[in-house]
């Protein structure tokens, strides 16, 4: 019960903010899911919106190059999918765990990198909200930059990638590193993007001349509260 009150609350709150009840349509997906013991990485999927989840299952085929800041079920989902997945880890531990599930489903597709964030006495002068910090909100990661973490895609060629997912940590600066990459056609993945700095920086998203823009707004697979994944197709070179 306390459960199903907290979806409620989350969801009411959700529709007067975002004047939107497209949401409601998945409360018996989520529900199942609370229940079910399963995860993202037993269930091999993104831990995204479930209508971004839909709308990846549809765009993904055999021959596309992924790029992803931030692992997990997501990864297992592209390389049971795509061709390729390079998936850049900020978290010693949890590359552990990802590289023995990788191991277990016997996928040789993936390129797993750990790149922890590098200790720097300038920490507490510089803002997270400006995308050439690369420093991260999270407690965790006080103290650190990750500018060789969102750098990392830096050594593959520009207009290379079909699909770069950005749900880890620095992310409006992995955005700003990972646009150059994308191919025309080719798709920028921006979770949690209901945090507005991640984006803010980027206003020519929202040309529509250059990028289409879809918005997924909804529950998440385990938790109460609600969040958005934005999805952007870039239409130039």
């Amino acid at each position: 019960m306390k459960q199903l009150l907290l979806y409620i609350k989350y969801a009411i709150q959700y529709s007067i903010d975002n004047k939107t009840l497209k949401h409601l349509k998945q409360f018996k997906r989520w529900y199942h899911d609370m229940h079910s013991g399963e995860t993202t990485m037993s269930l091999g999927l993104p831990w995204m919106t479930y209508d971004a989840i839909d709308f990846l299952e549809d765009i993904t085929s055999v021959e596309m190059n992924v790029f992803e800041w931030g692992s997990g079920g997501s990864t297992l989902f592209f390389a049971s999918r795509c061709k390729q997945v390079i998936s850049v880890e900020h978290d010693k531990e949890w590359s552990k765990v990802l590289n023995h599930k990788l191991l277990d489903l016997g996928y040789e597709n993936v390129l797993l990198k750990e790149i922890e964030g590098e200790k720097i006495d300038d920490y507490f002068n510089l803002n997270p909200e400006n995308a050439d910090d690369f420093i991260s909100k999270d407690n965790k990661s006080s103290g650190l930059s990750y500018e060789k973490y969102a750098k990392s895609i830096k050594q593959y060629d520009l207009n290379y990638f079909d699909i770069i997912v950005v749900d880890g940590r620095v992310r409006n600066a992995c955005i700003k590193q990972a646009i150059p990459h994308i191919k025309k056609g080719g798709y920028l993945i921006v979770d949690n993007s209901d945090r507005s700095y991640y984006l803010s920086e980027f206003n020519f998203l929202n040309n529509k001349n250059e990028w289409e823009k879809r918005e997924f707004m909804g529950p998440v697979f385990f938790q109460h509260s609600f969040s958005k994944t934005s999805i952007f197709r870039k239409l130039i070179n």
